[in-house]
């Protein structure tokens, strides 16, 4: 998934979305430039960046890391990282009741990035660490009335399927991470990174060794 999105006065919300093999290289720029011309503002009118820091593949997240560093050269916009697993939180809102978010993307082999989020009846949130959990043990850590969010969900086979709310790849935006700035609960999370210095958190085969060797 590439996604950009753009906040400006008012609250509007702007976004250019895509999902496709290689569509970072094709898109990600394209989409930036787009978005400030339709929004009649330079990169300098900016007042911060947020940036979905990973897990994730290693080449969309290299060239999001790259549009960062090149937008952000040589001027005094604060750049925000947020991880990835806890803006699928945003996608979703189910007042009223008490239940749990798994956000998961895919580790291939047997695995899959997971963070799993209480909510309450009043939207509090209880936020967990993320980590790599082996397919057959996340099966039973959700239960009915949960949501899933994320990719490669549809490996996963927990009982009473049927009363679990799923959503796959067409919920991770850009638009999520403005939807977390604003979110009492969240936005805490964010973390200010130097533009030059920072490095995205890569999903690496090497992680999922040692998740299975230490497992």
């Amino acid at each position: 998934v590439c996604s950009v999105a753009i906040e400006g006065l008012g609250r509007r919300v702007l976004e250019k979305r895509i999902e496709g093999r290689g569509v970072h290289s094709e898109r990600t720029f394209t989409f930036i430039r787009e978005l400030l011309d339709r929004s009649n503002i330079e990169v300098s009118d900016l007042d911060a960046l947020l940036f979905s820091n990973g897990p994730g593949s290693y080449t969309g997240l290299r060239i999001g890391a790259g549009a960062v560093k090149g937008l952000l050269f040589g001027r005094s916009i604060p750049l925000y990282i947020f991880p990835t697993l806890l803006s699928f939180t945003t996608a979703i809102s189910a007042e009223g009741k008490n239940y749990s978010i798994h956000s998961v993307i895919d580790a291939r082999r047997q695995h899959m990035y997971h963070q799993k989020t209480e909510v309450d009846i009043a939207g509090k949130m209880t936020i967990h660490d993320p980590a790599i959990a082996e397919i057959s043990k996340l099966n039973k850590l959700i239960k009915p009335g949960d949501a899933v969010i994320g990719t490669g969900w549809e490996r996963l086979e927990p009982e009473e399927r049927e009363k679990i709310t799923w959503l796959g790849s067409e919920a991770i935006s850009a638009r999520n991470l403005i939807l977390s700035w604003r979110n009492k609960h969240l936005k805490s999370y964010f973390k200010q990174a130097d533009p030059e210095q920072f490095e995205p958190e890569y999903l690496t085969m090497s992680q999922i060794n040692n998740s299975e060797n230490s497992g």
